[in-house]
C-alpha cells in the first residue's frame, strides 16, 4: 500500500478534504448529519405511506376494496388496523382482512373482528404474517359484515402502513 495514513483519535481539517472513495462505518452518518437543504432525490430514499379507507357513517357493508398498489422495487407492510364509529350489538360482527394479490397476508389468515367487545374510535391491530411486497403487488381490504341477529357497527375504517424502497 502506498501513502497510507492512519490517524488514531479525532482529526480536524481546516480546509477542504477530497477522497476518491469513502466508506463510512456503521452509524457514522445519522439523520443529524444530513442537511435540511441536501436535496436528496426521492429515488434514493425509502418512502412510508399510510393508506386509510372508511365506509360512510352508515351500517357496515361487505366489500372488497383495493387500497394500495406497490410502486417501489420492494417494500414491507408495517401495520394494519381497523375500527368503527359505533360498536356492533348482539351477535353482529364485521371482519377486515388484508389481501395481497388476492390472498390474506394476516397471520394465519385471521382477520380483524369488530364486535360487541370493541370500543368506538379505538382501532384493533391485525397481525401481519407476510410483510414483504414488490413492485406491482395490489393490497386490498376485504370486509365481511354479518348481522347475525344484532346490529352492525357504523363508520367502519381501516389504515395500512407500508414502507417501500425506491422504484
Amino acid at each position: 500500500m502506498a501513502n497510507v495514513v492512519r490517524i488514531e483519535g479525532d482529526a480536524y481539517v481546516a480546509g477542504s478534504l477530497t477522497a476518491r472513495t469513502n466508506t463510512p462505518s456503521d452509524l457514522a452518518v445519522t439523520n443529524a448529519h444530513i442537511s435540511a437543504t441536501a436535496a436528496i432525490e426521492a429515488s434514493k430514499l425509502q418512502q412510508q405511506y399510510i393508506k386509510v379507507y372508511s365506509q360512510p357513517l352508515s351500517v357496515a357493508t361487505s366489500e372488497d376494496r383495493n387500497i394500495h398498489v406497490v410502486w417501489g422495487a420492494t417494500g414491507t407492510v408495517v401495520g394494519f388496523e381497523a375500527g368503527s364509529v359505533t360498536v356492533a350489538t348482539g351477535a353482529a360482527t364485521v371482519t377486515l382482512d388484508l389481501h395481497k394479490n388476492g390472498s390474506s397476508i394476516l397471520s394465519g389468515g385471521t382477520p380483524i373482528t369488530l364486535d360487541t367487545g370493541n370500543s368506538v374510535y379505538t382501532p384493533e391491530a391485525g397481525t401481519i404474517g407476510t410483510a414483504g411486497v414488490v413492485d406491482g403487488d395490489v393490497l386490498e381490504v376485504v370486509i365481511v359484515a354479518t348481522a347475525g341477529g344484532g346490529g352492525l357497527p357504523t363508520g367502519v375504517y381501516c389504515s395500512l402502513i407500508i414502507r417501500e424502497d425506491a422504484a
